[in-house]
């Protein structure tokens, strides 16, 4: 396994708890947090496109859009392009709190990259670009990453 994937593990698991953590303290689960800071950055959404973009069934979304919609942090419109859809959109409340968490990751990240060459910083923010847009491409292209997880399946000279 390379050098760089470990690390990536990593900080995947760290971002993981992190989110787990500042989510549980703001009384959200972290599907909760994910939809707030998603729509703080992308806009208004269906359910639908919550729902891949969290990782839940739609079912879940609805659930959880249901209680963030309860506690005043989300509203559901209908969608001005497709009157058959609903757009989810922050409310006051929900714009703050996704605000509030994703300024501490923020700060988070700033501080934990204070000490290093901002050139270097820079250059890790595009290879970060890079390596993004290569997993979402691999995650919908559903039956390449299917070719690729079965030619991997008896090779254990990948795995540590």
């Amino acid at each position: 396994m390379s050098e760089l994937a470990v690390r990536l593990k990593d900080v995947v698991a760290a971002t993981d708890a992190y989110r787990q953590t500042a989510a549980r303290l703001l009384g959200l689960g972290v599907p909760e947090a994910t939809i707030l800071v998603h729509l703080l950055h992308e806009g208004p959404r269906t359910p639908s496109a919550l729902a891949r973009r969290v990782g839940v069934s739609p079912a879940s979304a609805t659930a959880q859009l249901d209680r963030l919609e309860l506690a005043g942090n989300v509203v559901r419109r209908g969608n001005p392009r497709d009157r058959r859809s609903i757009l989810v959109d922050l409310t006051d409340r929900g714009r703050e709190l996704g605000s509030r968490l994703f300024a501490a990751y923020s700060a988070e990240i700033d501080d934990g990259t204070a000490d290093v060459d901002p050139a270097t910083v820079a250059e890790m923010a595009v290879v970060l670009d890079h390596l993004t847009r290569r997993l979402e491409d691999k995650a919908a292209d559903e039956p390449a990453l299917a070719a690729e997880l079965e030619e991997l399946r008896g090779d254990r000279s990948t795995f540590p």
